[in-house]
């Protein structure tokens, strides 16, 4: 009897007790082998094979909703909903697209997680080292928010260039200038260069 009430707590507390976030380091690892095991299977699997074995991977790991609203600034404001909406689904899109045409291939390349670090805001730092087959070395810094009980990625810069910064001068300015319609048709152009292996 004794027995059968110490399973019955233990079970209990099991269930109270909240799931244990992922580490920031964990959550990239994570998308670096879905990364890597779809760079091995590349050819077979086509440019739509690999976007959608990434789609998955890059949600749960990228924070899509917050570095779209990022990218565009002040902009995001002045959207209507219909157009907050339109955009939200262009960036999701347009971010596995880039990593489907990308990574269309393998030839021995490895991702290292070199080390992880606190900052202020709830964010970490992690950082990795990309190792091509001739010996080349490229360093991710992967950018993490605390969103609920895991952590999500925000920004990635390789080797000194920041892919948030770029998007967000090249956003902004597309809409101050020629407005919205300008951008999603610019994204628009861009995840078709992507599907065309251009």
């Amino acid at each position: 009897m004794r027995g059968f009430v110490v399973m019955v707590v233990l079970n209990l507390v099991m269930f109270v007790l909240p799931a244990q976030a992922r580490e920031p380091a964990e959550v990239v690892k994570e998308f670096q082998t879905v990364l890597l095991e779809v760079m091995k299977q590349a050819e077979s699997l086509g440019y739509e094979g690999r976007y959608e074995r990434l789609k998955p991977a890059v949600l749960a790991s990228h924070d899509i909703p917050f570095i779209a609203r990022l990218t565009v600034g002040k902009y995001w404001k002045t959207f209507s909903k219909e157009e907050q909406a339109l955009f939200l689904r262009m960036f999701e899109q347009l971010s596995v697209a880039a990593y489907a045409g990308r990574f269309d291939g393998y030839h021995g390349e490895q991702f290292t997680v070199l080390s992880q670090k606190p900052l202020p805001r709830d964010k970490v730092l992690v950082e990795t080292l990309f190792t091509k087959a001739n010996g080349e070395q490229l360093h991710f810094h992967y950018l993490l928010r605390a969103v609920g009980k895991d952590w999500r990625i925000i920004n990635i810069t390789v080797d000194g260039v920041s892919d948030l910064a770029v998007k967000r001068a090249e956003y902004t300015s597309l809409v101050k200038d020629q407005g919205f319609s300008a951008l999603i048709d610019k994204m628009k152009e861009q995840i078709s260069r992507y599907a065309n292996g251009r």
